[in-house]
């Protein structure tokens, strides 16, 4: 290898890092920016929100957790999140194998149909469900903000889920059916382990947009103590105007979460996105 092929490829990897870590700084940067807005005293005569902090308290953190009801919505973002992830996981995880294993009739055409919902934007429905929802005697309760996302969800989800279901190998089935397995049995005890890095990924989208969703509470819910993080921090917004650390503690608050779970699960959700990139 001549020394100008050598000194072409490495001024490519740095060009090519170089690109990276800008990429990650203006990810970063804004997260870096809101934390430390967070902890830093706020002067209204030198209100800099770019300015590094001079003294670090943690005052605005627990002051938007107690005064400003952080505590109380995150627990119903929790309360609205976990069943509803729960539950797309499991349905999703059915419905992928069912679509993607067996061969049943209609197989095709009712999954096309499911696949209508991924084309039609939630605001289209939003009118027909409200009513729905209100006819149920469900509105301003948390399951207003359940229910509906069992629906809302389930079309990407079975895409998702069949998709990495197709690219297993059928011999799998076959073996367990032949060792006496019926179809209840191959999906929980040899498929459904296999899809763990798909499981994984379908469970951060889920917990990120069920965690973020706006849209739905700001319609079903009324009453304070159903709001959850998004909705309560609107209004906090609008109560704190003047007060920038106190909003950036709330922010704070409401990114915790989402950071915590995907940190937990990060390795099996690139190994999912990676696979289903690879695998088409």
């Amino acid at each position: 290898m001549s020394e100008h092929t050598v000194v072409r490829r490495r001024l490519i990897s740095i060009l090519t890092h170089a690109i990276l870590i800008l990429f990650v700084l203006v990810s970063v940067l804004p997260i870096f920016w809101m934390w430390m807005a967070a902890v830093k005293p706020f002067d209204p005569s030198v209100n800099n929100p770019f300015a590094f902090p001079t003294s670090v308290t943690f005052e605005y953190i627990k002051e938007a957790w107690t005064t400003g009801r952080m505590g109380g919505y995150m627990k119903n973002s929790i309360l609205v999140a976990v069943p509803r992830v729960f539950v797309v996981l499991l349905f999703a995880s059915m419905a992928g194998y069912a679509f993607g294993k067996l061969k049943w009739k209609g197989r095709n055409q009712i999954f096309y149909f499911i696949l209508v919902g991924m084309m039609i934007p939630i605001n289209a429905m939003i009118i027909p469900l409200y009513y729905n929802v209100q006819q149920l005697g469900m509105i301003n309760t948390l399951q207003a903000m359940i229910l509906p996302y069992f629906g809302l969800s389930m079309p990407f989800a079975c895409f998702m889920m069949r998709s990495f279901f197709r690219e297993l190998p059928d011999e799998l089935v076959e073996s367990a059916t032949i060792d006496g397995a019926g179809k209840w049995k191959t999906w929980l005890y040899v498929m459904l382990p296999l899809t763990k890095p798909a499981l994984t990924s379908l469970l951060i989208f889920e917990f990120m947009w069920s965690w973020n969703d706006y849209l739905l509470p700001m319609l079903m819910v009324y009453d304070d103590k159903y709001r959850t993080l998004p909705l309560g921090l609107m209004y906090f917004q609008g109560e704190y105007t003047m007060n920038t650390s106190l909003i950036a503690a709330g922010v704070t608050i409401c990114t915790v979460p989402i950071i915590i779970v995907y940190s937990i699960f990060q390795r099996s959700f690139v190994d999912g996105i990676t696979a289903g990139a690879v695998k088409g």
